[in-house]
């Protein structure tokens, strides 16, 4: 466990510049967007939630969280092979771990970028009912009452994805999260058409896990339940593809593959 974690940290240090970097970029656009959306005449007074969605930060949320799984595997695709490739390649060291060690690194950096979009969207808030008040100040000569920050992560269907209600949701990110820094890892790991390969395997077993969330959401919102028949395909895609990335991903450490 501790060589797991070694390598974990090793990777964190060749990743946390461009992760940095990310997160900032990331963040700086949406304030931008958020109080463009703010300024705009026809969603005067709709509140962030609305702003957010009609922003299309959901999407770069998303966008961001893949990117950010993709920095955690630098020490296998560095350019600088003498100093990270050749010496990662051979570490004494079984190929699952260091396979656990970029999944690690990706599900940390992950949970780091949710935690980030949680913090932002709670800072956000006051900025953006700042502007709203001075528009509507400016353009109605009256103050418009606006909606306090726990009703905007009440309507926000953002924080339905990132805040789980039950422990069977919570077990349900969990699980989403750590499949997708595996996938995303075997992304990195794979070159060639091996590499489009897992690319497909991740955005198909992607679509199953987003809709088994959905599911998992309507049916605390609202009572609802996915058919037996397809939530068996839905649970079913997603681990065949953990088990076959796995053997495929040791398969290619085993052999040098990413060198």
């Amino acid at each position: 466990m501790k060589s797991i974690l070694s390598l974990a940290g090793w990777n964190w240090r060749l990743s946390r510049r461009a992760y940095g970097i990310l997160c900032i970029a990331f963040g700086a656009q949406q304030l931008a967007v958020l109080l463009w959306q703010a300024s705009r005449p026809a969603l005067l007074g709709a509140g962030l939630a609305v702003y957010y969605a009609e922003g299309f930060q959901p999407q770069a949320f998303a966008l961001a969280l893949v990117l950010a799984g993709l920095l955690a595997a630098p020490a296998a695709n560095d350019r600088q092979r003498a100093k990270c490739s050749y010496t990662w390649l051979t570490l004494p060291l079984p190929p699952g771990a260091r396979l656990a060690a970029h999944v690690l690194t990706a599900a940390v950096l992950e949970l780091g970028m949710v935690a980030w979009q949680l913090a932002l969207y709670l800072v956000y808030y006051f900025p953006v009912q700042a502007l709203e008040s001075a528009l509507a100040m400016d353009r109605m000569g009256t103050a418009m009452p606006a909606q306090n920050l726990y009703e905007q992560l009440l309507n926000s269907e953002a924080a339905h994805y990132l805040l789980p209600k039950r422990p069977r949701q919570l077990a349900l990110m969990v699980a989403i999260l750590l499949l997708s820094a595996l996938l995303l890892t075997c992304v990195r790991l794979h070159r060639g058409w091996r590499r489009g390969a897992a690319v497909v395997l991740g955005a198909v077993s992607g679509f199953c896990c987003l809709a088994l969330l959905e599911g998992e959401i309507d049916t605390t919102l609202y009572g609802s339940l996915i058919l037996s028949s397809t939530l068996l395909l839905l649970v079913a895609i997603p681990l065949a593809a953990a088990a076959f990335s796995i053997w495929w991903a040791l398969r290619a450490i085993r052999r040098a593959e990413p060198a």
